[in-house]
């Protein structure tokens, strides 16, 4: 058995596919986080007495806390840094106008996009259309401080949360509106390669921000949520391949001159099973969400995958979470027993924690992660 681990060497060891200590735990990132309605529920439940103030502070998200106390009660072995602009760039509570000029509104907990300023536009309208100025929204000395405390001070590994909250695809979908996109992509391709790249362009202007403050004391960046599929993928791989694998892989190329040494974390919701493959083609190290869906062996894709790929998510919230003690801790072995053999593997939600989830229920996921995630696995 291996001898016990920092955190940050548990969770290097696990990314680079060979078996840590145990498997690594992680929370609370761009796309596993903690909805603001479970949060206080939890900060009750811990006995931690009260919130933390917002790291999102126009509280236009569903989750806008942060907070270490919880997750050093859960024993999880990363932290987050950010950089602000989903924050100050985003939609505030109660809706309104994001930085990309898109309307939301608000519908219960959540914001809604109701408005897309590019639906009616043309090439040339994309020339003059007021792209975000990115460096108005940053919180770089935010940044900058707190990942080099998480290094320099603790042994924990150090995460960049994502520095916008949509990827190329769905930043188009609510430029354009989803409907207008897709046939964007069919009959009007031209059209929707310069939106691709004047997205994209801002992309890059973020990483670079990014890179340049946090760079050499993170150890995986999370690269912007970009949702290809449902239970069955929404575009084909061939259209991937011709409209987005280009400029993700130009943006990969900025992020890797600039810090060569991180691990690369691409989201996407769904059954992205073919398009596996084209990620690690690109050069992405880390998967999330590998959401539980019928017709998806994950055995299998963790055994084709296995050396090149690294998995990192796969509890059910849905089911799972919201049931008794026994079928969450059954989630938690499962989902070890699937994924974790030989390393590559990061125990997380496959998505936000929800409010309807016991508060409990976290606690007892993160504590079967301890019991049942020792190598060797039995």
């Amino acid at each position: 058995m291996p001898a016990t681990m920092k955190p940050r060497e548990r969770l290097l060891a696990a990314l680079h596919h060979t078996e840590p200590d145990r498997v690594p735990t992680a929370l609370w990132g761009s796309a596993y986080g903690i909805t603001d309605g479970l949060y206080f529920k939890l900060v009750e439940y811990l006995n931690l007495r009260q919130p933390l103030p917002p790291f999102r502070r126009r509280l236009g998200h569903t989750v806008n806390h942060y907070d270490d106390r919880i997750l050093e009660a859960l024993e999880i072995d990363i932290r987050h840094v950010w950089c602000g602009f989903p924050d100050l760039g985003g939609p505030q509570k109660g809706g309104g106008a994001d930085a990309w000029g898109v309307t939301y509104t608000q519908s219960g907990p959540y914001l809604t996009a109701t408005s897309h300023p590019l639906a009616s536009a043309t090439v040339e309208d994309l020339e003059t259309y007021p792209w975000p100025k990115v460096d108005a929204y940053l919180r770089l000395d935010e940044l900058k401080e707190r990942a080099r405390y998480l290094r320099e001070h603790t042994a924990y590994a150090v995460v960049g949360r994502a520095p916008d909250s949509y990827g190329i695809f769905e930043r188009c979908c609510t430029l354009r509106g989803t409907e207008q996109f897709l046939m964007d992509l069919v009959d009007n391709p031209s059209f929707a390669e310069v939106l691709i790249a004047q997205v994209s362009q801002v992309l890059d202007t973020l990483f670079v921000r990014y890179l340049e403050t946090a760079g050499p004391w993170l150890d995986v960046l999370e690269l912007p949520g970009d949702d290809y599929a449902g239970e069955h993928p929404i575009i084909s791989p061939r259209m991937f391949d011709r409209f987005f694998a280009p400029a993700w892989r130009r943006l990969i190329s900025t992020i890797r001159s600039l810090a060569p040494h991180i691990k690369l974390l691409f989201h996407s919701d769904g059954n992205m099973a073919p398009f596996l493959g084209r990620l690690v083609d690109l050069g992405i190290d880390i998967f999330h969400s590998v959401e539980p869906l019928p017709g998806v062996d994950w055995a299998s894709l963790k055994a084709r995958y296995q050396g090149q790929l690294c998995f990192w998510g796969g509890i059910d919230i849905k089911q799972a979470l919201q049931g008794p003690p026994e079928q969450v801790i059954e989630e938690v072995k499962n989902r070890i027993r699937l994924l974790g053999a030989g390393g590559g593997y990061v125990l997380a939600p496959s998505n936000h924690l929800q409010p309807d989830i016991p508060p409990q229920n976290v606690v007892i996921l993160f504590k079967a992660a301890q019991d049942y995630g020792r190598y060797p696995l039995i």
